[in-house]
Formats: C-alpha cells, sequence, structure tokens
C-alpha cells in the first residue's frame, strides 16, 4: 500500500479545496463556474537537491462564471505576481508530487490542490 493515489472529479465546490490538472474542465457543484488550468509552471527545489530559493508552483488558467471568461495566474510564492479573477480568491494549497532531482516529470502529472473562495 506504498503507492499514495490522489483520486480527481470534475467538479469543485467555492470554499472547499478541490484537485486540478492541466488541461482539463472542472464545473462547479452548482454548475456556474468553471476552471481549466491551461499552463503550469514548477520551479520549486527538487527531492535531493540543495537550493538556494525554495522555488514556487504558478499556474495560468481561465475562470468562467455564468457564461463569462476571464484569465487568472497564481503563484503559490510570489503573491505579488498573482492575478485573481474578478470577486474571487484561488490559493494554491498544495502540488504533488514533488520534483525529484534525477527524473523528470510532465505537467500533466502534477495535481494541484486549490482553494477556490468568494470575496
Amino acid at each position: 500500500m506504498g503507492c499514495e493515489e490522489t483520486i480527481l472529479e470534475q467538479r469543485f465546490t467555492i470554499g472547499q479545496e478541490s484537485n486540478f490538472q492541466i488541461n482539463q474542465l472542472y464545473t462547479s457543484a452548482n454548475g456556474q463556474y468553471t476552471l481549466k488550468i491551461t499552463e503550469v509552471g514548477d520551479s520549486r527545489c527538487p527531492e535531493g537537491a540543495q537550493c538556494f530559493w525554495q522555488g514556487e508552483v504558478t499556474i495560468k488558467g481561465e475562470w468562467t462564471e455564468n457564461g463569462s471568461k476571464s484569465t487568472f495566474e497564481i503563484h503559490s510564492v510570489m503573491s505579488n505576481l498573482t492575478k485573481q479573477p474578478t470577486g474571487y480568491t484561488i490559493q494554491i494549497v498544495d502540488a504533488k508530487p514533488i520534483p525529484k532531482l534525477s527524473s523528470y516529470s510532465k505537467p500533466e502529472d502534477l495535481v494541484v490542490t486549490l482553494l477556490i473562495q468568494k470575496k
């Protein structure tokens, strides 16, 4: 039972943590919102490396509210670069797996846990 698997649903609820992957369309439980991550950047320090900076996860995506689409950009560390959808905050809570020094991971492998809240 050593492997941990994260189960992804294509639904999310405002105010609750949910898991997302790149290029997947997710719909809110009430059907009013959609979220799609279009770009992922992961510059976190790999396991087994010594780094001067911890790095961060960055995601870009599309947010739709009642048919009106906007873009967002979220940074896990450098929050001054973050661009939120109007009226909402999206926070990166976690991202798995953590990069490993000896292996390459694709953006599709990353599961990002987000907390979406109404302002």
